[in-house]
């Protein structure tokens, strides 16, 4: 589903001959690409992946004082 809602804001951002939003005072400003999208995808992107390294962090925590990843042996251990 994440990436769905990226590419979609990709697609929401996308101009046919686009060119990058860089200002300069010799050009005027024609058919330029919005950057919101890029920068809403990339925060996406970053969050996503430390989302997922932190549940690797914690399941790798698990293994190490359990031994195990199966919730009904982790309940009988109690502590």
């Amino acid at each position: 589903m994440e990436y769905a809602v990226n590419l979609l804001f990709i697609l929401i951002g996308y101009r046919k001959n686009g060119r990058s939003p860089i200002f300069a005072t010799d050009q005027a400003v024609k058919n330029m690409v919005d950057p919101l999208p890029q920068a809403v995808v990339l925060t996406s992107i970053v969050i996503g992946l430390s989302v997922t390294l932190l549940l690797v962090a914690v399941a790798i925590r698990i293994y190490e004082r359990y031994g195990t990843f199966d919730i009904t042996k982790i309940n009988r251990l109690k502590g």
